[in-house]
């Protein structure tokens, strides 16, 4: 198959960010956080650049990435994850050539919050690409857990995010993810979902970009769906649950 299938996807409770004026206090403490945060290190992340948000999606093949299907499309522009302007240039372009949700997926419903996005050519992997590795079906285990994704290291930042954040969360079970503020949502929670964080709160400030990965034992067990704080910094989130959907991604990767 070939062209652009551009699907138009909004979904209603979609991860909430904070841009209101910060007080000094707040913009230095989140920009102390930033600043010790930054890594530089490999990645499997790609920005998803449109008019409305930046959106992260995986890296899980050399031709296909990961994404959450609330995500504003079609993405204006697209790059590797790394604030390393001259790698930026050295890369090679990257463009997606289909865009495929999840078919179950409704606007009105965090169930499966997912889409896959396949590029124009295959990527070229080397030391500072990486491709991050599926879980099987059968994966319960939900332990030494991280969140991997950019923010902002000013709440207003009109620029590109400037800082990644490797953020290691607990994973809780669903009957306590129902506990927690998010959760009195009118968003029902299935077995397709999970909530992570430090703590079951939302307490903080920020401006993040959306749908980063939770990677689990190095392999990637969920892409945030929504939350009403910062999960960069350890606030819950919500996530689609990957293990659910390995068969339907390899499925859609043999098929086109």
């Amino acid at each position: 198959m070939s062209g652009f299938l551009l699907v138009f996807t909004i979904l209603t409770v979609a991860a909430v960010t904070t841009t209101g004026t910060p007080t000094a206090k707040q913009a230095d403490s989140v920009k102390k956080f930033y600043q010790e945060n930054v890594q530089n290190e490999s990645t499997c992340l790609v920005f998803l650049n449109s008019e409305k948000d930046t959106c992260l999606g995986t890296l899980i093949h050399k031709q296909w990435v990961l994404t959450a299907a609330h995500c504003f499309l079609p993405f204006l522009e697209m790059e590797i994850a790394i604030s390393d302007e001259q790698f930026q240039k050295r890369m090679e372009s990257l463009r997606p050539m289909l865009i495929i949700p999840h078919p179950s997926f409704k606007q009105d419903s965090a169930e499966h919050d997912i889409a896959l996005i396949k590029l124009t050519h295959p990527l070229k992997l080397n030391d500072r690409v990486k491709l991050a590795a599926l879980p099987s079906p059968t994966t319960d285990r939900m332990d030494n857990c991280t969140v991997s994704g950019w923010g902002w290291s000013w709440l207003n930042s009109e620029k590109k995010p400037d800082v990644k954040i490797n953020q290691t969360v607990s994973c809780f079970p669903n009957e306590h993810c129902k506990d927690s503020p998010i959760g009195k949502m009118p968003v029902k929670i299935t077995e397709n979902m999970f909530c992570a964080g430090l703590s079951l709160e939302s307490k903080h400030t920020c401006k993040e970009v959306l749908a980063p990965p939770i990677l689990c034992r190095n392999q990637l067990q969920g892409i945030l769906s929504w939350s009403q704080g910062c999960v960069l910094r350890g606030d819950v989130g919500y996530y689609t649950k990957v293990s659910r959907y390995t068969e339907w991604i390899h499925r859609v990767i043999s098929t086109y």
